[in-house]
């Protein structure tokens, strides 16, 4: 008897909101996604923190967190590689232009992505490509080109259109595969430019859709789509914003000059301000003798408790995240007062010191499973574990901001305008939607990293240690 081949096809629709998508469906505008939804299963899952472009793809393609594979932000810096020498390679990083390349460099060695573990594996505009050969990166030849003219005129479907013919051309060559994975980003753009409800966002999604249909006609037609797996999802959802809070020059007013994209060459800086999805940012003080993470203590001294005063009561701030002072400790704290996390990887508890930032009250649970659970219907879902993965990297940094909705973190620098942001742990940034076209597989909540193993499962591939859970 011939063995039957499994294939996974990926379609990553970049900013969709489950909500949006929902409604677009109910609206009979997405005709081929509500078609799967009927036909298999729709759901939310969690994305991770930061909820930005580029680290939230590490959840699905390694089964890891941007902590845990020391990527914790679009833009990051590292404290001690900026103090032993700030003209080394390593000491920051923009992945929003000419430094997008070393995206696959910075990645863990020992970390696998699937497409080292799939066998034939293609790929479209996503920007982690290690290993995967140059005819397999369908996206590759003009990317830049197209990016740029998207980019500064706002069109941006242009891309998500060649994106789908390149797709249809890979099929129809006859050439079979393993593993597609197919980023499609207009739903992102057009929601950071116009509006997540504008009408060129509705057609970003429409033109998704359409390539779904298409793609998995032809499927059909081959006789493969019975033994697909087909799965749709987002890296983070939007929210509009129409205020502006530049951080980085907040800090250099506030007597610690800072250092930000694109202004990184500033002599005796006293801090770094990186920014993600523009709701996002983490600060590095470097106004201390050494070049390790602070905790509380320490920044209370090097911060300073007013400024810290006056951090929080910025519209823009919804909360800020530091550190402890022991290990698996970390405060959260708003203009009302501070909670505490702890973790020790195992068990997690959040409770109230002077407040109750997140508004969660106290909690106490066993597993990363269980502080999901526990957390996925609040304003905040994934809180506790995502917050104890993001510092488990130092470049995470001393302060880290989530900003609330309606502001951003980024001002001057931005062009064009951004209207829309994400980043943050806000539930309309870290819940995405997820459509795969099977029934009946588990109903635990999810995260992004559970498509890591269930990819691996389905095509009958040695596991491989991750962060995820298989649903299936």
């Amino acid at each position: 008897m011939k063995k039957i081949r499994k294939r996974v096809v990926f379609y990553l629709l970049d900013g969709a909101r489950p909500d949006v998508l929902s409604e677009l469906m109910s609206q009979g505008k997405l005709p081929h996604l509500k078609q799967l939804k009927e036909e298999g299963t729709y759901r939310t899952a969690t994305t991770c923190f930061p909820s930005t472009t580029g680290p939230a793809y590490l959840p699905f393609l390694t089964g890891h967190f941007p902590g845990t594979m020391n990527i914790p932000g679009i833009r990051w810096f590292d404290k001690k590689e900026f103090k032993r020498s700030r003209w080394n390679r390593m000491a920051m990083r923009s992945y929003c232009g000419p430094e997008a390349p070393w995206f696959n460099t910075d990645m863990p060695a020992d970390k696998p992505a699937l497409f080292d573990l799939c066998g034939d594996s293609y790929n479209l505009y996503n920007m982690i490509t290690r290993n995967i050969p140059d005819d397999h990166d369908l996206g590759k030849k003009g990317k830049s080109w197209l990016y740029t003219r998207a980019h500064f005129l706002k069109r941006h479907h242009p891309v998500d259109i060649q994106g789908h013919e390149r797709i249809m051309q890979m099929l129809q060559s006859d050439k079979d595969f393993d593993f597609l994975f197919a980023v499609f980003p207009s739903v992102d753009w057009d929601s950071h430019y116009h509006h997540i409800r504008d009408e060129r966002t509705v057609k970003a999604y429409q033109i998704a859709d359409n390539s779904i249909g298409e793609m998995r006609a032809y499927l059909e037609k081959k006789g493969w789509w019975q033994d697909t797996l087909f799965l749709l999802t987002s890296d983070h959802g939007l929210t509009p914003s129409d205020a502006h809070f530049d951080l980085g020059d907040w800090m250099t007013e506030q007597g610690l000059k800072s250092v930000s994209y694109p202004v990184i060459w500033r002599r005796n800086p006293k801090s770094a301000v990186m920014i993600s999805g523009n709701s996002f940012g983490s600060i590095h003080l470097l106004n201390h003798a050494g070049d390790h993470a602070l905790g509380r203590s320490e920044i209370n001294q090097h911060f300073g408790s007013e400024r810290m005063k006056n951090l929080l009561d910025k519209k823009a701030v919804d909360f800020v995240s530091c550190r402890g002072d022991n290990l698996g400790e970390f405060i959260i704290q708003n203009q009302n007062g501070s909670a505490i996390i702890k973790s020790d990887g195992l068990k997690f508890s959040y409770n109230p010191i002077d407040a109750d930032p997140l508004g969660m009250g106290n909690i106490e649970v066993s597993g990363q499973q269980q502080a999901l659970e526990v957390t996925m219907e609040s304003e905040y879902p994934d809180a506790l574990f995502q917050i104890s993965q993001l510092f488990r990297s130092s470049r995470a940094g001393d302060i880290v901001v989530s900003a609330a909705n309606g502001h951003d973190l980024r001002d001057f620098w931005e062009y064009p305008e951004h209207k829309g942001s994400h980043g943050s742990l806000c539930r309309e940034h870290m819940l995405v939607p997820l459509i795969y076209n099977q029934k009946g597989w588990a109903s635990h909540s999810a995260r992004t990293a559970d498509l890591f193993p269930t990819i691996l499962k389905w095509l009958n591939k040695v596991p491989v240690s991750s962060e995820g859970r298989a649903l299936n």
